[in-house]
C-alpha cells in the first residue's frame, strides 16, 4: 500500500507541477522514479508484483496506445502525406533500426544479439510521448499529423518486432528464426481479429449506454482490456497491436452506426494519463543498478548520435519530394523522442534474459533508460524554441 501511494503520489504531482514550470511532464517523472528506485530500492512496484509487474504493465500501455489510436481518428492526412508516414515506417524504421544495432555495439560496446534487440526497442517513439510535447508546441496541422501518426504506428510494430527478436537470440536453434518469423505472422493475424471484435463490441455497448458518460468510460476500458489480453493469451505480444488497431476504428465505427463518444473520451483521457504517469515511474525506478554507472557515458553518446546523425538522415530520405517546406522537414528531422513502450519492452525482456545470463543483458533497460531520459529532455527543452526559429508553430488561437 505504501508503495502505491508513494507511486500514484509522486506521479500525479509532477502532472501537476509540470504545466506550472512550461515543461512536459515526462521531464519530471522520469528523474522523479529514478529517484524513488534509488531511495527506496525495497517498494519498487515490479519487486512487489513479482510476476504480475509485466501483466500489469501490458494491459496499461494497451489502454494508451487504444488512447492514441483514437487521436489518429481526428487526425487527417493528405495523399503525400500519408506516402511520408508510410516511408517513416517501412523505410525510416529499418534505417533506424540498422543504425541503433550499430551504435549499441560499437558506442555501448554490447554483444551483437543484445545490440540487435536494443536497436529494435529504438525504433518506437510513441504518443506517450510524442503528443505531449506537441501540445507544448502546437506546430502546423501537417507537421503534426505525420509525427502523431509515425509515432504512434511505430510503438506495436517496434515491440513486436522486439519479441520477435527475443525469441530469435533466448535458444540456439538453427530452426528457431522460422518459428519466431511465424510467431510474428500469427501476432498479427490475432490482432487483426480480436482488435476488430473488441471494436465491435466497443462500439455496441456505446451504443447501448445511451450517452452515459459514466458507462461509456467504462465500456472503453473494458473493451480495450479484454481484447489485449485475450489477444495476448492467443499470441504473445499481439495485444498491443490489437489495442491500437481498435482506437483507429472506432471512430468511423462509431459514426456509421451512429454511437457518440464525446462524452465518454475526456474520462477515458484521464484514466490514460494517470497509467502514464505510473508506468513512467514505475519503470523509471527499476533501473538504477551497478551496470549504469558503466553505460551512462556512452549512451549519452548514442543518443547525441541519434539525434544529430540518424534521425536528420531518415527525415531527410523519407519526406523528399512530399511537398513539404525545408523548415518543416528540418522541424521533422528534430522530433523523435522514446517513450513508455521502449522502457516497458526493455524491461520485460532484460528480466528474462538476465536469468539465462545472457552476456550484457544487465545492460540492457539502463541504457534504453538513458536514451529515453536524453531525448525526451533534449527534444522536450528545445521543441518549442525550433519550432520557433524554423516557422512551424501554428498561431491560430
Amino acid at each position: 500500500m505504501l508503495a502505491a501511494a508513494l507511486v500514484f503520489g509522486i506521479a500525479t504531482a509532477c502532472q501537476v507541477i509540470a504545466p506550472l514550470l512550461r515543461v512536459p511532464a515526462l521531464i519530471l517523472l522520469l528523474p522523479a522514479g529514478f529517484l524513488f528506485g534509488v531511495v527506496a530500492p525495497d517498494l519498487r512496484v515490479d519487486q512487489i508484483l513479482g510476476p504480475a509487474f509485466p501483466v500489469a504493465v501490458e494491459l496499461i500501455v494497451a489502454v494508451i496506445l487504444f488512447q492514441g489510436g483514437l487521436d489518429l481518428g481526428t487526425i487527417p492526412l493528405k495523399g503525400s502525406d500519408k506516402n511520408v508516414v508510410r516511408r517513416l515506417i517501412w523505410i525510416g524504421a529499418p534505417i533506424t533500426w540498422v543504425a541503433g544495432t550499430l551504435i549499441s555495439h560499437f558506442v555501448l560496446g554490447l554483444e551483437w544479439p543484445i545490440a540487435i534487440l536494443l536497436g529494435a526497442i529504438l525504433i518506437v517513439s510513441g504518443p506517450t510521448v510524442v503528443t505531449p510535447i506537441l501540445n507544448f508546441v502546437r506546430p502546423k496541422a501537417r507537421v503534426r499529423g505525420i509525427l502523431m501518426w509515425e509515432g504512434t504506428l511505430l510503438d506495436p510494430i517496434g515491440a513486436i518486432l522486439a519479441v520477435m527478436i527475443f525469441q530469435v537470440i533466448r535458444v540456439s536453434d538453427i530452426d528457431r528464426p522460422l518459428e519466431a518469423i511465424v510467431s510474428l505472422l500469427t501476432s498479427w493475424l490475432v490482432a487483426i481479429v480480436v482488435g476488430l471484435g473488441g471494436v465491435l463490441l466497443a462500439v455496441l455497448g456505446v451504443r447501448l449506454s445511451h450517452g452515459n458518460k459514466f458507462m461509456g468510460t467504462q465500456i472503453l476500458i473494458g473493451s480495450v482490456l479484454f481484447a489485449a489480453g485475450f489477444a495476448n493469451f492467443l499470441a504473445e505480444d499481439s495485444g498491443l497491436l490489437a489495442a491500437l488497431l481498435m482506437g483507429g476504428a472506432m471512430h468511423p465505427l462509431a459514426k456509421r452506426f451512429n454511437a457518440s463518444l464525446d462524452d465518454a473520451v475526456p474520462f477515458f483521457n484521464t484514466v490514460t494519463q494517470i497509467g502514464i504517469g505510473v508506468l513512467f515511474v514505475s519503470i523509471a525506478a527499476m533501473v538504477p543498478s551497478p551496470a549504469l554507472e558503466s553505460i551512462v557515458l556512452p549512451a549519452i553518446g548514442a543518443s547525441v548520435i541519434f539525434i544529430i546523425v540518424v534521425r536528420p538522415i531518415v527525415a531527410a530520405i523519407t519526406t523528399a519530394r512530399a511537398g513539404l517546406s525545408i523548415k518543416e522537414r528540418a522541424f521533422i528531422g528534430w522530433m523523435d523522442p522514446r517513450g513508455i513502450v521502449a522502457a516497458a519492452t526493455a524491461s520485460s525482456l532484460s528480466a528474462t534474459l538476465i536469468a539465462t545470463k545472457m552476456p550484457g543483458a544487465d545492460k540492457l533497460l539502463p541504457a534504453a533508460f538513458v536514451i529515453i531520459v536524453v531525448t525526451v529532455f533534449v527534444y522536450g527543452l528545445t521543441a518549442v524554441p525550433v519550432a520557433k526559429v524554423l516557422d512551424v508553430r501554428d498561431d491560430t488561437p
